[in-house]
């Protein structure tokens, strides 16, 4: 595994993780993403295009949830979508996609256990990209993503599958979300090598 990911993945504290983003803001794109050892951006995309047509993309409001250096925003923006908003707790990454002039609104935000400052109810679709696992987005932060979408919007969650408990905490806190009916599961998708021969997992939701 790549240096910076298996710092990532050893640090002990969320503020420590942010304090590594900030760190290799201007290289991660080519460390993790260029050089084919990040799969999940791709993954996104390719989800995202297909759930949501052509015609309909720059009306709808999409939220990119630890936003990263906004590769994926920048991905979607080629494939016509207008109206794209990025939270990011990394204020280096933050500056880093907010010189590719590819969002409308940005918030410099953690999704832990409160609210953000994010508006309730505004988005159709909400996606977050290997930004929850240990020490990153609590599982119960999805909560706040169901928060963020209007009713029948789209929740994407794609993720590494290898963190055990957290992955059974995850799902757990998922049904539990279903059973109160606050949403749906459309469909989940494995996805092989996700990270540096690690796999992953896509998760679709609707909110109700």
């Amino acid at each position: 595994m790549d240096s910076f990911a298996q710092s990532v993945y050893r640090t002990e504290s969320v503020a420590e993780v942010i304090a590594l983003y900030d760190e290799h803001c201007t290289t991660y794109e080519k460390r993790i993403c260029e050089e084919g050892k990040f799969k999940g951006p791709f993954t996104l995309v390719e989800a995202v295009t297909k759930e949501v047509p052509e015609c309909r993309r720059k009306e709808v409001r999409v939220l990119d949830v630890a936003a990263g250096t906004g590769m994926v925003g920048e991905a979607l923006a080629q494939k016509g979508f207008t109206n794209l908003d990025a939270l990011e707790p990394s204020k280096g990454m933050l500056e880093y996609l907010r010189s590719k002039n590819i969002y409308t609104n940005t918030f410099h935000e953690y999704v832990g256990q409160d609210h953000t400052n994010v508006p309730q109810g505004c988005y159709d679709l909400v996606f977050v990209v290997g930004g929850m696992g240990y020490n990153h987005i609590p599982f119960t932060g999805v909560l706040e993503f169901v928060r963020f979408a209007k009713p029948g919007g789209l929740i994407m969650i794609c993720m590494r599958h290898d963190e055990e408990d957290y992955m059974s905490n995850l799902k757990k806190y998922m049904n539990s979300l279903e059973e109160q009916q606050l949403w749906k599961k459309e469909f989940s998708t494995p996805i092989k090598d996700y990270l540096i021969g690690t796999d992953g997992i896509l998760f679709v939701y609707q909110v109700l």
